[in-house]
């Protein structure tokens, strides 16, 4: 057998309590008569108070004693409360001041059930006393009758007024819950987002400056026993290098931290350090050509970071992938928008797609500005450009003609159908 639940014992424990309230009230009310003046008399014509009789006894228990089970089965509680109470009355017994037992039931049944439910089950209740009041079999007096019609319809407005609190109550939980839900998805998708973002800068830093040391180091061991001098510039190469890294390291660690000012926050790269970016890249062996179109300006911290980040990861497959060739990196500025693009002559695997998380960092970085990367074997070797939209305040106020200043060596036909 199930167990009951320590709430349900309490409530079953409240509602017989409250079934021997109103048997009590029932008992009482049974000596209780309402003349047409409305004065109150505790004794009958036979000299009542005294031991009740036996059936009405039964008929009040069976009046009360079902409200226990009146959370479980409401319609039928109050069809065994409605019928003890007109079998009292048509007994011929003094008709008690109010039907305590079937206005508790059908309170119950307006509170658990829909409105139409009980609508119908009040109607039914207000038909029968009344045909019985008419037909004779229940004898009503005219008071008796209006005060159990009106108590019947106080009864199912104070009901659809419980039953409205408990349902905004209940939406208001469930929008609660909703919120809180829709709260934990916001959060998990910060941290989702966030997480992504330091990887992509971890990723840029340390693969960068990492790719610089291999290639200084390769260079360093052909060149060692040949020519120390140019192995020993490499050497300090890679020292600057990895200084570098570990300063863009800590950069990165003080963005995080939540500890310290934020005076104290390094500032993150923009297109000034672009320079020294291809330095660093030449001095690992890389020659690259910058060209500038447009009317360069200074950007918005974001769009000057995810531009740098771009081009240095480029750079970076560059150096990985493409062997010994050349770059050429252009930075078009136009009114509404910055185009980048990185090219060389190689014929590495940087010829071909990569799926590696450089290739999906750059395409995130354009994405989350609203723009769009593209990056393809060209012939030769492989072509990276990049559509970053530029924000309103940061458009020049004279439009300049970059359609016909790009270099068509720069963008071949093939991109120029791409990003059109």
């Amino acid at each position: 057998m199930a167990t009951q639940h320590p709430e349900e014992r309490s409530v079953l424990a409240h509602d017989l309590r409250l079934a021997l309230l109103v048997a009590l009230l029932l008992l009482v009310g049974s000596g209780v008569s309402l003349d047409d003046d409305f004065e109150v008399s505790l004794t009958a014509d036979d000299g009542w108070p005294g031991v009740p009789r036996p059936d009405v006894v039964l008929l009040v228990l069976a009046g009360s004693l079902p409200l226990t089970l009146r959370r479980i089965a409401p319609l039928t509680v109050l069809g065994l409360t409605a019928g003890a109470s007109m079998a009292y009355q048509a007994l011929g017994l003094r008709p008690e001041p109010l039907p305590v037992g079937v206005l508790v039931a059908l309170y119950t049944v307006t509170v658990l059930r829909r409105p139409l439910v009980a609508s119908l089950a009040a109607t039914a209740y207000v038909v029968a006393f009344t045909v019985g009041a008419l037909t004779g079999w229940a004898p009503l007096t005219d008071d008796q009758f209006y005060i159990d019609l009106v108590s019947v319809v106080a009864t199912v407005m104070v009901g659809y007024g419980v039953a409205l609190g408990h349902a905004r109550a209940g939406l208001a939980e469930q929008r609660a819950a909703e919120l809180a839900r829709e709260q934990e998805g916001r959060t998990q998708a910060a941290v989702a987002q966030e997480q992504a973002r330091i990887a992509r800068e971890v990723h840029d830093i340390v693969a960068h400056d990492v790719s610089v040391i291999v290639a200084q180091a390769a260079a360093a061991r052909r060149v060692f026993e040949t020519r120390p001098q140019t192995a020993a510039v490499a050497l300090g190469a890679i020292e600057a290098v990895g200084r570098d890294a570990l300063d863009g390291l800590r950069r990165l660690v003080t963005l995080l931290r939540t500890d310290v000012e934020q005076s104290e926050r390094s500032p993150q790269p923009s297109m000034e350090r672009l320079p020294l970016l291809l330095a660093q890249v030449q001095r690992a062996g890389l020659p690259v050509d910058l060209t500038i179109r447009g009317r360069p300006r200074a950007l918005s911290a974001t769009v000057e970071l995810n531009a740098f980040r771009i081009v240095q990861e480029a750079l970076t497959n560059v150096l990985k992938h493409a062997g010994p060739t050349r770059a050429t990196v252009v930075l078009d500025y136009a009114d509404d928008h910055l185009r980048v693009v990185v090219r060389d002559q190689g014929r590495g695997s940087a010829a071909s797609p990569s799926a590696g998380y450089g290739l999906i960092s750059m395409q995130q970085r354009a994405a989350m500005l609203g723009g769009r990367l593209i990056a393809e074997p060209s012939e030769p070797g492989f072509v990276v450009c990049a559509w970053l939209p530029i924000p309103e305040e940061d458009h020049p106020s004279v439009t300049p003609d970059l359609e016909s200043s790009m270099d068509e060596a720069v963008r071949p036909p093939a991109e120029k159908a791409a990003l059109s």
